[in-house]
């Protein structure tokens, strides 16, 4: 009877070893994890509603530069979601035209919003905060429609 006794609680000592290292991979797991981009969600009911000539976005949060965005949208890209080389011969994404390798890299990290270019809700948002912020002067189109003043020379 010692004998089971001894090996039943081997087992059990066994058990709850393998148990405690489960918990601790996972809790390590958990906490190591590197935090995903979060999508922004499609509204079921919009917030706000970016319109011009043959396009709109409805969209899940609000837009304080509505009316600017859609000006900028329909001179940059005519509500279409595309892709082509800018005047400086470098790719323009999405319907606000960003250049994916400068202009929204460095604004993920000035307003910590990590996206894609490409993403018609996640590009207005961006130029909302950039618009916010005193950006606009950073679309050409801006210039081209009178909406800020053109550099100084």
């Amino acid at each position: 009877m010692n004998r089971c006794g001894t090996f039943s609680s081997k087992i059990g000592k066994r058990a709850s070893l393998l148990l405690c290292l489960l918990f601790a991979l996972l809790f390590w797991a958990a906490a190591t994890r590197r935090p995903e981009n979060v999508a922004l969600q499609q509204p079921s009911t919009p917030m706000a509603r970016i319109a011009g000539k043959g396009w709109a976005y409805d969209l899940a949060f609000p837009v304080y530069n509505a009316a600017t965005i859609a000006r900028l949208i329909e001179c940059e890209s005519q509500g279409l979601n595309i892709g082509r080389p800018d005047s400086n011969g470098q790719m323009s994404w999405g319907v606000l035209q960003f250049n994916g390798t400068s202009t929204w890299q460095e604004m993920e990290h000035r307003f910590h919003f990590y996206g894609d270019p490409r993403n018609p809700a996640e590009a207005i948002h961006m130029a909302d905060m950039m618009i916010s912020n005193g950006l606009l002067g950073r679309w050409s189109c801006a210039r081209t429609l009178g909406m800020v003043n053109p550099p100084a020379k």
